[in-house]
Order: structure tokens, then C-alpha cells, then sequence
């Protein structure tokens, strides 16, 4: 990614704005900063797998250029590293995230998490320069507190010099893929921990909650019934899964489609009572943006479509939508977000 601390090097249209995005998702962490007419996208997997020391793994690591960390009897691989090397030595891949936050679950989230934002969002190019960072609304089907999780993220970040604001991640979904409509519609983030849902109207959110399902909950169910590694049911869900496929299926591909239209159904039936509940009123047919990698399979609209016209939403919809870029949507809403709050604090 070209430096711009220097203007002097670069023309106009390498300049860089001032305003980033962050989105931490459970799977993965996306930074994302203006550069000219160009926005850059910085990915880094959020997970890590813990090996044994030796002398011998260590001096592999370094030579292939592999992110670890490193303990008194363990090597901590971090990143998309963590995956390979997860599948390789057939270990389960270990998450400093779960359901959208900090795992409580794993002692050694807060160093990895800060390590991967660190390494994501890179350095400020001026003082306090703002970062909007996607966070999860409170889950109607469990009880878990995200109000830690958004302290530790906003920490992280002043820490390294920048203004953090948080931002809800279906909101997120709505200023990245609704600017035709006036930022007016739903928003549904699919993600690996959670399902994020926002209804905005003139970008000012009406209604916000989770969903504490997401990718991870399918790869788990398909790894206990197919007796396979979770991390192998990720690999092949990320890379191969067709849910348009039709015949000749593999036992994970048929695990994965039912678990697909289970996860669906039950998306469905939460957004029908959370929206019938709100007693909200619209004059418009509502538009729904989808995003988030757990989207990104050939099929999956399809599949949502078919479901959510057996529910009988309280608005009608004009059109169901998934974002061109699922996977990087949320954190192209945060960095609008930050470059319009940048623009209005130079005025």
C-alpha cells in the first residue's frame, strides 16, 4: 500500500484521506482508507492456532514469513497462517472471537486482537485522525455483554493514536450499499458469529439488534455430524461451496445446505418478530442490503429470497439486495463515516 505521509511524492490522486474504517468481525478483521479514488482494503484472518515449541518450527516459521507469537512452550500462528497450518496438523482453529466479540472463553484474545488491528489499520497519518469501527447491537436470542468488547476496541485504537467511534455493523451495511435509496432500508450483516440487522431511515437507525448465529454455528454443526475438523469444513465453505449445486453432493456440501437453510429459517422468524414488534410504520416498500462472508456463497440470495417470502414481513419489500463486495461492505460503511466526520471537522 503506497505511504502518503509525505504529499510531497505523490500526486492528487495518491493522496490520501484522512477518515479509516474498521470492521471486527469474528472471521475477520478489514481495515479500509481512501487513497485517491481508490479505497484499499486491509484483511487480516482473525484467528490463531497454538503449536508446541521447537527450535526447528520456529526457524520454518521465520523463513516462510509466517505472524506468530511466541511463549515459554508454545508458537501462537496468527492469521490466514493459522488456517493452513490448522488443517495441516489437523488442529481445530481457535478464535479471539466469538458471537461478534471478545471470546471470554480464550485467556489469550486481547494481545492476538490487538496484534491484528495493529497490523490491519496501520499508522494515523494526523493526530486523532477518526476511525469508525462496526459493532454489534445487543443479540435477541442470548445474553452476552457488547458494551466490553466496543471499550476494548475504542481502547486499542486511542492507544495508537486515533479517535475511535463505534458504529452499528447493519448500519454499517446501509451507508456502504444504500446511498440511492438515502441511506433508508434494512440491513443485514452476515458474519462468522453473529447475523447484525439495522433499519435505518435517512441513515438514522430505528431499530437495531443480532442474531447469535452466523458461519461459525454452521461450520460447527456440519464438523459434528460429518466427524471432520472444523477447520476443514471452513476451507471448503470459503473456497468451493455452490448452493446452487444440484445432485452429486458430497456429505459436507449436503450438511452445509441444510445447516445454510436452518441458519436462514431461523434469521427469518427473528426479523418477523423483532420488526412486528417495533410497531415501526413505513411509507415506502423497504429494501434490504445483504453483506458479510457468510453471504458470499453462488446461491445464497436465492436461498434468503425463497425463505423470507414465507414470512409475512410487516413492510413490503422492493427489493432484496446483496452488496457487489459482501465481505468488505461493513467496513466501506465505516469509512464513509469517518471521511464525512473528517470532511466536517476541517469545516
Amino acid at each position: 500500500m503506497a505511504k502518503t505521509s509525505n504529499k510531497k511524492k505523490y500526486s492528487g490522486k495518491h493522496i490520501r484521506q484522512l477518515g479509516k474504517g474498521l470492521d471486527v468481525g469474528t472471521a475477520f478483521i478489514y481495515a479500509s482508507e481512501k487513497v485517491g479514488d481508490r479505497v484499499i482494503f486491509n484483511i487480516a484472518r482473525d484467528a490463531f492456532v497454538d503449536m508446541p515449541y521447537s527450535d526447528h518450527l520456529k526457524t520454518i516459521l521465520g523463513r516462510e514469513g509466517v505472524k506468530y507469537i511466541q511463549t515459554d512452550n508454545k508458537l501462537y500462528v496468527l492469521g490466514d497462517d493459522a488456517l493452513r497450518f490448522a488443517n495441516l496438523f489437523q488442529r481445530n482453529l481457535r478464535r479471539p472471537m466469538e458471537f461478534g466479540v471478545i471470546s471470554p472463553q480464550e485467556k489469550e484474545a486481547l494481545p492476538f486482537i490487538k496484534i491484528l488491528i495493529t497490523d490491519a489499520i496501520g499508522s494515523r497519518r494526523a493526530t486523532g485522525e477518526v476511525v469508525y469501527y462496526s459493532t454489534p447491537a445487543p443479540p435477541v436470542d442470548a445474553e452476552f455483554d457488547v458494551l466490553y468488547h466496543q471499550q476494548i476496541i475504542q481502547g486499542i485504537l486511542s492507544d495508537l493514536g486515533y479517535t475511535p467511534k463505534p458504529m452499528n455493523e447493519g448500519l454499517a451495511v446501509i451507508f456502504s450499499e444504500l446511498a440511492e435509496e438515502n441511506f433508508t432500508g434494512l440491513g443485514l450483516s452476515f458474519g462468522g458469529g453473529m447475523v447484525n440487522v439495522c433499519l435505518a431511515n435517512l441513515s438514522v437507525s430505528l431499530i437495531s439488534f443480532s442474531i447469535a448465529r452466523g458461519g461459525d454455528w454452521i461450520d460447527k454443526q456440519v464438523a459434528r455430524v460429518v466427524n471432520e475438523p472444523i477447520s476443514l469444513i471452513t476451507s471448503f465453505k470459503e473456497s468451493s461451496l455452490d448452493l446452487e449445486k444440484k445432485g452429486n453432493l458430497s456429505r459436507i456440501e449436503q450438511a452445509l445446505v441444510i445447516y445454510y437453510d436452518l441458519l436462514l429459517d431461523y434469521v427469518a422468524s427473528h426479523l418477523k418478530i423483532q420488526l412486528e414488534k417495533s410497531g415501526i410504520h413505513l411509507e415506502k416498500p423497504l429494501t434490504i442490503a445483504i453483506a458479510g462472508g457468510t453471504a458470499k456463497p453462488s446461491g445464497f440470495l436465492k436461498r434468503f429470497k425463497n425463505i423470507i417470502q414465507r414470512y409475512q414481513l410487516p413492510f413490503a419489500l422492493a427489493e432484496v439486495y446483496l452488496a457487489p463486495q459482501p465481505l468488505q461492505a461493513t467496513v466501506k460503511g465505516t469509512l464513509i463515516a469517518a471521511i464525512v466526520d473528517e470532511g466536517k471537522r476541517v469545516e
